[in-house]
């Protein structure tokens, strides 16, 4: 029986059912395993439990006999896997804009996996993350979205695209080699809690040869359609994390203030926030997390101010909780200057 736990919409469980098949693999036999319907090897998008996915990956790797199966998926998938928002992203002037597109309307594809893009200190830095999730979507499906996007930025450009340094929420797999390869930098870290990559600002002005204003437009157009025709729970829980981030600097928030400012009862916002797959204690963690990266980046500002600013009523449990979120301490990040 298929593990259970949030549901997530897939556009790769196709793709890597193809690979298998290439290697001989037994197809079937995965379908059966995973209860995916019959369809599942020419179907667009496929829903499963988060654990089952990640499992669903590992079996496919294995019956493929293929150890850096996500690696090699990412340097081969079809193109428009990803539907508009691939083409979005591929109309786009710049990599930085392409990057822009992807954030915006990365909603369409998942609701479960955010996006995000951020620039500071000269690179510009982009990140997939699971709220509440360490190993986000598991090795390789991990390693598959990080070598996905560098490749998709190389083809487009023309240029080497050389990431200033890349992470993985996974562990170190076995044999690194491929995935350092195809990355394209020696400068990686496991266990980071997400996955992702900083390209150094003139990567992100390189212009796309796929660039297209007129259909850019248009392509705006339906996939702005799209956001505002979805019931998209990521909606709501933004303004969850946005009255969190607003409440940290008086006292941590408790479940009942939350649900009195949202105007409901905390039995109604505890069953809201469970059928989006989250807690509140998740959201509260993962709220202290961003912030304290984006913070502690700041060598200006004290470590005290920090923990103050973020509800801690001693510095101690924000120092644990900063090496439970990064796995080093804010002072090794910053002797580092590589907080992400």
């Amino acid at each position: 029986m298929a593990p259970r736990g949030r549901l997530m919409r897939s556009q790769l469980v196709a793709p890597a059912l193809a690979a298998v098949a290439a290697a001989g693999g037994d197809v079937a036999a995965l379908r059966r395993r995973f209860a995916l319907p019959a369809s599942a090897a020419t179907d667009a998008e496929v829903t499963l439990p988060l654990p089952a996915f990640r499992a669903f990956f590992d079996a496919a790797a294995e019956a493929a006999g293929d150890p850096a199966l996500g690696v090699h998926l990412a340097q081969r998938l079809p193109r428009g896997v990803w539907g508009v928002v691939e083409y979005a992203c591929r109309s786009a002037a710049t990599i930085r804009d392409a990057l822009v597109r992807l954030v915006r309307y990365f909603g369409l594809l998942n609701e479960v996996v955010t996006i995000s893009f951020d620039e500071r200190g000269g690179e510009g830095l982009v990140e997939q993350r699971v709220a509440g999730e360490p190993l986000a979507l598991g090795r390789h499906a991990n390693e598959l979205f990080v070598v996905a996007l560098l490749d998709r930025a190389r083809e487009l450009s023309g240029a080497s695209c050389a990431p200033t340094r890349a992470w993985f929420a996974h562990p170190a797999p076995p044999d690194p080699a491929p995935v350092l390869a195809a990355v394209g930098t020696t400068r990686v870290r496991w266990r980071a809690g997400g996955n992702g990559f900083a390209l150094p600002r003139a990567a992100l002005d390189r212009p796309l040869a796929s660039s297209d204003p007129p259909l850019a437009a248009l392509l705006d157009r339906q996939a702005e359609q799209a956001l505002a025709g979805r019931a998209a729970p990521s909606r709501w829980l933004g303004d969850v994390r946005a009255r969190v981030r607003d409440a940290l600097a008086e006292a941590p928030p408790s479940l009942a203030q939350l649900a009195a400012a949202l105007r409901m009862s905390p039995r109604t916002l505890q069953r809201r926030l469970g059928e989006d797959g989250v807690t509140f204690q998740q959201i509260v963690d993962d709220v202290r997390r961003e912030l304290a990266i984006a913070w502690v980046a700041d060598p200006r500002r004290p470590l005290g101010e920090i923990a103050f600013l973020l509800g801690y009523a001693e510095l101690r449990p924000f120092l644990r909780a900063f090496k439970r979120w990064t796995g080093r301490t804010p002072a090794q990040a910053r002797l580092a200057r590589d907080v992400t």
